[in-house]
């Protein structure tokens, strides 16, 4: 099963580094991540998810497919931080300096989750497991409290597992 979700995500590799890179070249700041956001939601979207937006939280949305349990969920978090622009570059070349930029690596952290969410939907409907599986689009992670915001809304009551990840943990 292993080499199966590998496999999946090779598939898709691609759109993702291609994703990464349009969220990586276009950083926005909490609470206002609405490039990053849609494009998350119109990829996964095309891939059969159904998109639920987040109230008061107009950055944030839950992308699902399937149904009943187990409720996995998948978080992702797309904001950036201020003054840390940055060039697709080894050494500091700020692409705007003074700007905000990706120095977290939240631009690969919610399309990491994407694919995830991706993979897995193609393992389930190969294999007609039951279960849903949800990919959290979290928004101001680093300044703001999106999850809370998240939280306070019900968004995860459902979920019986989550799973989440930072680069370089």
């Amino acid at each position: 099963m292993k080499e199966h979700i590998i496999n999946n995500i090779e598939e898709i590799r691609e759109e993702l580094i291609d994703l990464s890179k349009k969220i990586w070249e276009n950083p926005e700041l909490a609470f206002e991540e609405k490039y990053a956001s849609s494009i998350q939601k119109e990829y996964l979207k095309s891939k059969g998810f159904k998109i639920e937006e987040v109230e008061n939280l107009p950055t944030g949305f839950i992308a699902s497919f399937g149904e009943g349990k187990p409720v996995i969920g998948i978080l992702g978090e797309y904001d950036a931080l201020p003054e840390l622009s940055q060039c697709v570059s080894a050494e500091r070349k700020p692409l705007v300096e003074g700007e905000s930029g990706h120095g977290c690596g939240h631009n690969l952290l919610g399309v990491a989750g994407v694919g995830a969410v991706v993979s897995t939907k193609k393992l389930i409907e190969e294999n007609k497991f039951s279960g849903t599986i949800k990919y959290f689009g979290c928004p101001a992670e680093e300044e703001g409290g999106g999850k809370t915001v998240m939280c306070i809304n019900g968004c995860f009551d459902d979920v019986d597992c989550a799973f989440t990840w930072h680069p370089f943990d």
